[in-house]
């Protein structure tokens, strides 16, 4: 049975003039060929499953990344007009779906992303709205596709949701952190292993009654590998210590420096029996609600490029924008 991996990092944060963000880092196996910058307009109608003739119609504007291929936009995060940023991340060997078999709404989830962000305003709104949908368990370009998600707001909450065997799981008291399996909850405890790492390190120690002191400077000592309770654990510490942005433009940049820590190059995590399958970030993106900009850093092009939806409001059709592949170097002389 196969599986579609999209595994990633993803994490909030905010500035010091009181923007906040919402990133991520997209790790998936091939390149970004079938990936587009989408622009959804208002009343723009859509089906939430592969199966169903449920059709609905999208309230509020949005863009974000879009895999075609399929008439219903999957978008693997975005930004709608009201400021509500959403993401989808792999939650394998977890996600179970068909829990509410009671429900008229319909959910495929790999159209979560596009059906919250077309539905609600806000936090509230996809607290309430998350508890109503049964999730559709179906195949998708001949593949499952496992998934948790999180959604947060300018008002600098983050709530994530995971498809357990029980239902939908909404956690809103979260430190706004998300990788992939196992669930959130792990997570969140495992924390507790980490909490004497902080950026100043220990000077000196006594260990089995003989003193000992550190190399030079001390520091945090961060997980090595990329596994998800890893790369979970990297982020809780970037975010908890590293230095805010001033302001928008520094912060994006910043967060984009903090998902370097999480950056997965090609050629390191692969496939078992597949020597030449490799998974690794193909890009990195940031999402402002105060300013509605999207941005994003392809791994071809580590130029960060930038959507701004507040300028697509006024659109009527569904638009998708080329993603710019190809290396954009600043030359000096």
């Amino acid at each position: 049975m196969n599986d579609m991996n999209v595994s990633c990092s993803c994490f909030t944060w905010d500035t010091e003039d009181n923007k906040h963000l919402q990133g991520r880092t997209y790790d998936f196996f091939g390149n970004l060929d079938s990936n587009s910058i989408a622009i959804i307009p208002r009343k723009f109608k859509f089906t939430t499953s592969l199966k169903t003739e449920n059709i609905v119609e999208s309230k509020y504007a949005i863009t974000g990344m879009r895999i075609n291929g399929t008439a219903t936009p999957i978008l693997v995060d975005g930004i709608n007009e009201n400021g509500l940023m959403g993401a989808l991340l792999n939650y394998p060997n977890f996600a179970v779906y068909d829990t509410n078999k009671s429900s008229n709404i319909n959910v495929h989830p790999a159209f979560m992303v596009t059906y919250l962000l077309s539905q609600c305003k806000d936090i509230d709104e996809v607290c309430c709205e998350a508890k109503k949908i049964n999730f559709s368990d179906e195949k998708i370009f001949d593949s499952e596709i496992r998934v948790h998600f999180i959604f947060s707001d300018k008002s600098g909450r983050s709530v994530i949701l995971e498809p357990d065997p029980d239902g939908v799981s909404v956690h809103t008291d979260t430190i706004g952190v998300m990788t992939n399996s196992p669930n959130y909850k792990w997570h969140e405890q495992n924390i507790r292993n980490y909490l004497d790492q902080t950026p100043f390190g220990v000077r000196e120690k006594q260990i089995c009654g003989k003193d000992f002191k550190s190399f030079g400077v001390s520091g945090i000592i961060f997980p090595g590998g990329y596994s998800p309770t890893d790369r979970f654990i990297k982020l809780a510490l970037v975010k908890n210590y590293a230095v805010k942005g001033t302001d928008e433009v520094n912060g994006v940049t910043r967060m984009f420096n903090a998902l370097s820590t999480v950056y997965i190059p090609d050629g390191i995590t692969g496939v078992y029996g597949e020597p030449k399958r490799f998974e690794f970030t193909l890009c990195m993106t940031a999402m402002c609600p105060e300013s509605l900009k999207y941005y994003f850093s392809l791994s071809t092009n580590r130029r960060i490029c930038a959507i701004d939806l507040s300028k697509e409001l006024n659109c009527t059709e569904i638009k998708d924008i080329k993603l710019p592949y190809n290396q954009d170097i600043m030359c000096l002389n």
